[in-house]
């Protein structure tokens, strides 16, 4: 399947970032009422494409099926590149290309946090950061979802303040509700209609320009705009580096010894919170081991920081025992360097860093 669909017209306006779906809008699942999940149509769906069997075929792209570029960028890049708290967006027929995390409730309800891309776009990505009592409350995503996406821009605050517990996303583009934006006088709730599936998910960017991914051990934030988006960096890459000093959790810590990550050749970061527990392949180089992946990695490319504790210490707990206490956290800044956030790979699992170390048998493959 083509990585570009069909899809309609798109208007860029000052208050809102539509992507229009023409001719069709495809078919919602029904997986509640034991109904099949189904492609529908996706894109302008008036070019000779048809759906088949669950799954969407090539169709073309013309002129007239794709929004023209703005600033030389497609809507979510514009959006990435917008500083606007509160700048209301619609976004039509985006796709989920990775799922970062999913909690449900006891309601049936879930906390949903993942990533989508207009098809027209593929390079340009964003974050969408869904809570329980968000519309639709039920919604669980699934890469492969073509969705309507109705919300309100922000970055997370530099200190994560409003995206607990994930300290690493400070700074990062995203779409969400007006919880905690900070201003009294935005309102909304984060709207989401799914509205098709592809069975085939989108494919990862493979044309990337030299020495792509490089953030020079945390000093730049090397090609934004490739942010939000899925990529495959072509191998052989060796891990140089087990322990990243950009990378070190709680850095103001001396006796801190986890890191969130691995630098492999390239310059390029790879963060290992969707992998550390099946595939943990930072330690086996800092257990004093080699590894290579011969085809790459693959993930998705994104923000990431690392917050400092302002007013940690050593305090007693009840057992008696001196452990490092974090009350409360500072900016995000990149450890060694003024850089408040660079950009890294995130895996999603073992098979986008396919390696030459089997992991169940804690060896290297045969």
């Amino acid at each position: 399947m083509q990585l570009r669909k069909t899809l309609g017209a798109a208007a860029l306006v000052a208050t809102a970032v539509v992507v229009s779906v023409g001719g069709c809008s495809g078919r919602d699942d029904d997986d509640e009422n034991g109904g099949p999940r189904d492609a529908g149509c996706i894109g302008a769906c008036n070019d000779g494409g048809t759906t088949d069997g669950g799954t969407t075929d090539s169709g073309t792209t013309d002129a007239g099926s794709c929004p023209a570029p703005v600033n030389g960028m497609g809507p979510i890049g514009n959006l990435r590149a917008n500083e606007t708290r509160g700048l209301p967006v619609t976004l039509e027929g985006v796709v989920v290309t990775a799922v970062s995390s999913t909690t449900r409730g006891s309601k049936g309800d879930f906390i949903a946090r993942f990533w989508v891309v207009n098809p027209c776009f593929p390079k340009e990505g964003i974050y969408v950061d869904k809570f329980y009592t968000d519309n639709t409350t039920n919604y669980e995503p699934v890469v492969g979802d073509v969705l309507t996406i109705q919300g309100l821009l922000r970055r997370f605050k530099a200190d994560a303040t409003d995206n607990a517990p994930h300290a690493r996303d400070a700074y990062r583009p995203v779409i969400k509700s007006n919880f905690q934006i900070g201003d009294s006088t935005i309102t909304g709730s984060l709207v989401i209609t799914k509205t098709g599936h592809l069975e085939t998910p989108l494919a990862d960017n493979t044309d990337l320009p030299a020495g792509f991914g490089n953030a020079d051990k945390g000093n730049a934030q090397a090609n934004p705009e490739f942010g939000g988006a899925r990529v495959h960096i072509p191998g052989p890459l060796t891990i140089v580096d087990a322990k990243p000093t950009a990378m070190k959790f709680r850095p103001e810590d001396a006796d801190s010894g986890t890191y969130l990550g691995f630098e492999v050749e390239g310059g390029i970061l790879v963060g290992n919170y969707k992998t550390f527990a099946n595939c943990d392949a930072r330690s086996v180089v800092e257990d004093g081991g080699a590894l290579t992946f011969p085809n790459g990695i693959r993930g998705v490319y994104e923000t990431f920081t690392n917050l400092p504790c302002t007013d940690g210490g050593v305090i007693v707990n009840d057992a008696g025992t001196e452990v490092y206490s974090c009350r409360s956290y500072g900016n995000g800044v990149i450890p060694g360097t003024e850089n408040p956030y660079t950009y890294v790979v995130y895996p999603m699992n073992c098979e986008d860093m396919a390696s030459d170390f089997d992991f169940d048998a804690g060896t290297p493959a045969p």
